[in-house]
């Protein structure tokens, strides 16, 4: 049948971009590929979902995934400085490693932490982000509190050899270049690409120190050979190496201006990722099975003045089984009910490198933990495929020192009879096994490691209406949510032994919120966009949760020119709300401050010289707002861009 995971992401390279060109309607068949255990059809999904294709990346020039994520309905981004500079995601006030990161399908969070930087994401071989908001560990385990981003790189969408280059220019000493090449054949397809980006950056602290630069290489591979019609196999391949520069932060410091000063500190990462598949469809198409194998090791150094002051490795490997059935007598692909099953067993493992740099001899030895989950996934349409139930169930069994858990989810969608009105609802349970760091520690003396911990548990739900207008060429998408977060996991730091501790808040983690987004395409080649998130998130004791804007709008406005070469763009984001904590003396993190409001905009134009040369131009922080999204962190100025892009 030739639709593995592979294929799938292939085909869904055709899915409708947010930017609707000229005056295309904006209403497309599109496939939410992370949707569950298997694919579904975007007007039968429950869940909140938001989608940025690869052509809203380059028409918007993206070139770090975090970027395309801000003002998105439900998400916050908070970086420490520029490019390269620690970057979180959090989805629906929850926390940042309460996010589920997929690339290719591959979990690309480190162990250690729990939750994945964002700097190390580049979007040049990116060709969908999909951001699954809401409670999924039902169908992903642990870290999915929030929500999902899987990301599907690029693969072959069309027979033959294809390949494209960019090479770009910038302000702050910026540069950055991709080369990938692409073949589809009647027995398989395959995809490489090469993407590097450095900057000289600026000074983060603010104090008029050095400049904090960043490079980042990524080279990424995917490929899948069909045996025959119901026979596929499949193997991706991930590099990422970056070094980042950054600053000196001063806990306890005595005014804001000094939590963070000017140093010389460097992070290295070397991420690689490795996974294989193979898909076999059986009896006419009506029962499918997938093996997949992933594996990545995650290693990691920081030095100060050259000297390392950390070196760790993390690893996680995962074999699976999904198998789906098709209900009604059609194949899986078109089958309006469908029921599937995963068994998984994922290893996690941590360690310290370096003795000199541990207190203990004992921090060398190699934590390690397997983790096992079952999953059952029902999925019927009725009422003429208007009305769609998904309903998952998993039990995750935990062979550390934390309790197995049990979690479930909902979502219904339901299309009027005016097939213009939507609406879809969903609800379902979360968890968040405790990181390495928490329950075994990593440095005597410093951080203490608590094996009592218990996982952190939410419950949530949303409930939303979509309306498209005008034949589909304007939709408007609004959604309410509510959760609650228990055992949230929280620290205590003993000034007498210079020592933190782990713990389980007692209460509860109060979240909702309204997500509005919206879409207009006229008839004259000009688009018009809008997201809007309003979030009150309150931790157990009822204090505003920090790092998580009570109000953030995005406005975009795109206009192609009528000879069909030119678009020009602008993007407007407006935030307010923020706080942090206030690391100063004598509040040490007890007590939080409001961060200033900010308005940004950035405006891009492209002109497509010839069918396979593109030039392209933007500025970031068009005004030159000076603002911090964390507090003591200086956010970029305004910065310039320009670029050549050829196909062939």
């Amino acid at each position: 049948m030739r639709h593995s995971f592979p294929a799938v992401g292939a085909l869904v390279l055709a899915a409708g971009s947010a930017v609707a060109q000229d005056s295309a309607p904006l209403r497309l068949d599109e496939i939410i590929v992370g949707g569950g255990l298997t694919p579904i059809e975007a007007e039968r999904y429950g869940r909140a979902v938001t989608v940025v294709t690869g052509q809203d990346l380059q028409e918007r020039q993206i070139r770090h995934a975090a970027e395309a994520l801000r003002a998105l309905p439900g998400v916050a981004v908070s970086q420490s400085g520029g490019t390269g500079t620690f970057t979180q995601v959090r989805i629906r006030g929850a926390e940042g490693n309460h996010t589920l990161v997929l690339v290719d399908g591959v979990e690309v969070s480190n162990p250690a932490s729990g939750e994945y930087d964002f700097a190390n994401l580049l979007t040049d071989d990116i060709a969908r982000i999909e951001v699954l908001r809401g409670p999924q560990s039902s169908v992903f385990g642990s870290n999915a509190i929030g929500g999902v981003i899987n990301i599907i790189t690029e693969g072959a969408a069309e027979p033959g050899f294809a390949g494209n280059a960019e090479a770009e220019l910038g302000t702050q000493q910026s540069g950055g270049g991709r080369l990938s090449l692409r073949y589809g054949g009647e027995r398989g397809q395959v995809s490489v690409s090469a993407a590097r980006r450095v900057t000289d950056g600026y000074d983060i602290s603010g104090s008029g120190g050095e400049d904090d630069g960043d490079a980042n290489t990524t080279l990424n591979a995917r490929g899948a050979f069909f045996v025959n019609d119901d026979i596929t196999l499949g193997a991706t391949l991930r590099y990422v190496h970056r070094t980042s520069d950054y600053d000196q932060s001063n806990w306890g410091a005595a005014t804001i201006d000094d939590l963070v000063t000017d140093g010389d500190l460097e992070t290295e990462v070397r991420d690689f990722f490795g996974s294989a598949f193979a898909t076999i469809d059986a009896v006419e198409g009506r029962f499918r099975s997938e093996v997949t194998f992933y594996s990545g090791t995650m290693d990691t150094v920081d030095t100060d003045q050259g000297a390392a002051t950390s070196d760790t490795t993390a690893t996680r490997s995962r074999l699976a089984y999904r198998g789906t059935v098709a209900l009604d007598g059609f194949d899986v692909d078109s089958s309006a009910q469908i029921l599937s099953f995963l068994v998984e067993g994922k290893e996690e493992t941590f360690r310290n490198n370096e003795p000199s740099l541990v207190f203990d001899s004992a921090m060398l030895d190699e934590q390690r933990r397997r983790l096992y989950g079952y999953v059952l996934e029902y999925r019927g349409s009725f009422l003429d495929d208007a009305f769609t139930l998904q309903a998952t169930g998993r039990h995750d069994d935990n062979d550390g020192d934390f309790a197995n858990t049990d979690t479930w989810s909902v979502g219904l969608s339901y299309l009027l009879p005016n097939a213009t009105t939507r609406f879809h609802a969903s609800a379902g349970t979360g968890v968040q096994n405790p990181t390495m760091y928490e329950q075994f520690g990593y440095n005597p003396g410093t951080w203490i490691g608590n094996p009592d911990l218990e996982p952190e548990e939410s419950i949530g739900w949303d409930i939303g209406v979509e309306q498209r207008f005008l034949g589909d060429r304007a939709v408007v998408n609004a959604t309410y949510f509510r959760s609650e977060l228990t055992n949230e996991i929280s620290s205590t730091y003993d000034p007498a032994t210079g020592e933190s501790t782990p713990y389980n808040e007692d209460g509860t983690s109060d979240r909702n919120g309204v997500e509005v987004s919206a879409e207009f395409a006229f008839d004259n080649g000009l688009t018009l966009g809008a997201d809007f998130t309003w979030l009150d998130a309150t931790d157990p004791d009822g204090a505003v949760e920090v790092r998580r804007p009570k109000n953030e709008l995005g406005l975009r406005a795109y206009y192609r020119l009528p000879d069909d070469r030119t678009l020009l763009g602008a993007d407007l984001r407006y935030v307010n709300g923020n706080w942090d904590f206030d690391y100063t003396t004598p509040s040490f993190g007890a007590d939080r401050v409001e961060l200033d409001d900010y308005t940004l905009v950035n405006v891009t134009a492209q002109h497509q010289l010839s069918d396979r040369l593109l030039l392209t131009a933007r500025i970031d922080n068009l005004f030159d707002e000076q603002y911090q999204e964390i507090l003591g962190y200086d956010a970029p100025g305004r910065t310039f861009y320009a670029g050549v892009a050829a196909n062939f």
